[in-house]
């Protein structure tokens, strides 16, 4: 039997949206353990075939354990560093934006995935407000403001130009601040699923009634102008504003109940032609929901990797990747279970002997019965050596050292004694890798710290 072709709605990206969200506070109900725990991690520092240009990764199964192979420490990410985000849209005078109709698909993509309706904006202030109504598609020359404690009942500002701004949220400084650049803003989570039976609006109340055509002939001295809200709800009720002869708005005075659909008649002895429009709500009312509302599709991870992380992480080195694993494993005792510590190194660590020369990052160094790399028994790449406590931290490590066997540096002609080996307890190849990116050679430094931020889509 044919069938028409099936969609991914919006809400789809929503609901992946709350799962990545909630994911640092979601447990297994068997065990307690934690699912979805995510991670940050820094992989990779030996220089690409053009430094400054690096390569687009891969997702073949040989380029993720190569990428595994160079991890060397990772760093878990909280619910406190991930927040839904939108595009950036501030407001501009003269820009004429679009209206949030439930009858419009407000959420519509350009083919190149932009957004191709402009139906919020960021004030000056980093006040958010939503579209309701335009003026017959006329540019904005009003920035919508609410000065704090001068909200309205219905919290819609109405400016000179006509347009109906509902206010969504305000942006935190602390939001602002770790969430916030040039392309995104963040949306706050409040209630994540639509429920109708939680707020007074239902299933969809009436807050604005916007009006078509002004009509004409309209006088409210003799004869009553009655605006009628019809529909599947209850109780919104309005009134006309008339000027001149001419409805020139309509407002409301109860934006009543439990609407799925609305329809506005208007009335009046005198005067005629005057239509207007009654969008219904989302489920909720306006601001009831922002990501769902505003159809937030992404989500921005941020983290902080400070200094040298209580000396897990080198501070002389560079890095050319950057990426997100979760539910990676750890050894706790002589068993293992999903990762949750706040961070691992995942350096392989050889204790060595005292001597004349250091290990230097980046080169290859290999134990070998003869002293030959070609023979070589076990290879590994350094990260850092820490000469003060003849300690030299490896990646990429292949074959299994000995202790008492020499280490020999390839570059630097350095030749050690291996005392003892410390292996790391994060299970490397373990979990999902979401997310990775290349990049040019990023330099760490002991006073510095590299601050990130990644926006993943759904």
């Amino acid at each position: 039997m044919p069938s028409n072709t099936g969609i991914l709605t919006y809400n789809s990206g929503v609901y992946n949206l709350r799962l990545n969200y909630y994911a640092p506070s979601s447990t297994i109900a068997t065990t307690g353990n934690f699912l979805g725990t995510l991670y940050a991690f820094l992989s990779k520092v030996d220089a690409w075939p053009v430094d400054e240009v690096p390569p687009a990764p891969e997702q073949t199964q040989s380029y993720l354990n190569y990428v595994f192979r160079n991890m060397f420490f990772v760093k878990k990410i909280g619910t406190n560093d991930i927040s839904p985000v939108i595009p950036r849209i501030d407001w501009t005078s003269g820009t004429t934006y679009d209206a949030y109709s439930d009858q419009v698909n407000i959420f519509e993509l350009n083919e190149d995935g932009t957004i191709a309706k402009y139906f919020y904006v960021k004030n000056r202030y980093d006040q958010v407000f939503k579209c309701l109504w335009n003026d017959n598609n006329t540019p904005s020359t009003v920035e919508p403001y609410f000065q704090p404690g001068t909200f309205n009942a219905n919290q819609i500002f109405q400016g000179a130009d006509n347009y109906k701004w509902k206010f969504m949220y305000t942006i935190t400084s602390g939001n602002k601040l770790k969430f916030m650049d040039s392309s995104w803003m963040p949306v706050p989570v409040g209630n994540t699923i639509p429920n109708p039976v939680s707020s007074f609006a239902g299933t969809g109340d009436i807050e604005v009634i916007n009006v078509t055509n002004g009509g004409s002939g309209y006088d409210e001295a003799n004869a009553v102008i009655t605006v009628t809200v019809t529909g599947d709800g209850y109780l919104a009720s309005a009134n006309a504003v008339v000027s001149g002869n001419t409805i020139t708005d309509i407002l409301v005075a109860n934006t009543g109940y439990n609407y799925t659909y609305a329809n506005v008649i208007i009335s009046s002895a005198i005067g005629s032609g005057a239509t207007a429009n009654s969008p219904v709500s989302p489920i909720g009312g306006h601001g009831f929901n922002p990501v769902s509302e505003l159809g937030a599709r992404h989500i921005m991870l941020t983290g902080q990797f400070d200094k040298g992380e209580s000396g897990n992480l080198p501070t002389d080195i560079d890095f050319r990747q950057l990426g997100v694993v979760v539910d990676p494993y750890a050894i706790y005792g002589t068993g293992y279970a999903l990762a949750n510590a706040v961070s691992y190194k995942t350096t392989t660590d050889f204790i060595v002997s005292a001597g004349f020369g250091t290990y230097v990052p980046d080169e290859i160094v290999y134990q070998s019965p003869n002293g030959l790399i070609q023979d070589a028994t076990f290879t590994a790449t350094v990260l850092s050596f820490d000469s003060a406590f003849n300690t030299v931290k490896l990646i990429n490590t292949n074959g299994i050292a000995n202790n008492s066997g020499l280490i020999y540096g390839q570059t630097s002609g350095t030749a050690r004694v291996v005392l003892q080996q410390q292996t790391p307890s994060f299970i490397k190849n373990s979990g999902f890798v979401i997310y990775l990116e290349n990049r040019s050679p990023v330099q760490r430094n002991a006073d510095g710290s590299e601050q990130f931020r990644l926006v993943l889509g759904y």
